[in-house]
């Protein structure tokens, strides 16, 4: 049997709009109480003295929740997270402590601190393209650097399409 701590519940509102993920045992305690319904399951029980529960893998509260899109602040940590860190350059995978900042438009020809001017790059890439645009270091990102979509981007780690939360996320 997997460790019951590994487990993580997606939490909906009302209006089946995702919000976040809990604990699965928060979950279970927040439908117990009547504060939430269980959607989904996983095969794992947990038991009391008197009853056995299943997992919740997807709960529903019972109330909506005011939905506020908060906006993504371009952070050096956001930055490696949306381009998955890679390299836009050379497209090697590398840790946070191995990548650099690269703005496409450097700093000193106006490059802004915006999402869509900055790029994660190895020290090397970042190097070499230097203080040139990327048509004269003929350096073009992998991907256009873009704003994620916050939704997106939070439930970023759970996209999978076999995943049980797939169909309650709508990216």
């Amino acid at each position: 049997m997997a460790n019951i701590e590994s487990f993580l519940t997606l939490k909906l509102d009302a209006a089946y709009r995702p919000l976040e993920v809990i604990d699965s045992l928060e979950a279970l305690v927040m439908c117990i109480v009547g504060k939430a319904k269980v959607v989904e399951v996983y095969d794992s029980i947990v038991r009391s003295p008197s009853k056995a529960f299943k997992l919740p893998s997807v709960i529903i509260l019972q109330r909506l929740v005011k939905y506020r899109i908060r906006a993504l602040k371009c952070t050096r940590i956001n930055i490696f997270k949306r381009d998955k860190h890679t390299c836009q350059y050379c497209g090697k995978k590398f840790s946070s402590s191995e990548l650099t900042l690269d703005h496409v438009i450097p700093k000193s020809r106006g490059g802004e601190k915006r999402w869509n001017n900055i790029v994660a790059a190895c020290r090397k890439c970042n190097q070499a393209k230097g203080n040139k645009t990327p048509k004269e270091s003929n350096m073009l990102p992998i991907n256009k650097p873009i704003r994620p979509k916050s939704i997106n981007f939070k439930f970023q780690n759970f996209s999978d399409p076999k995943h049980v939360w797939k169909s309650y996320l709508w990216f």
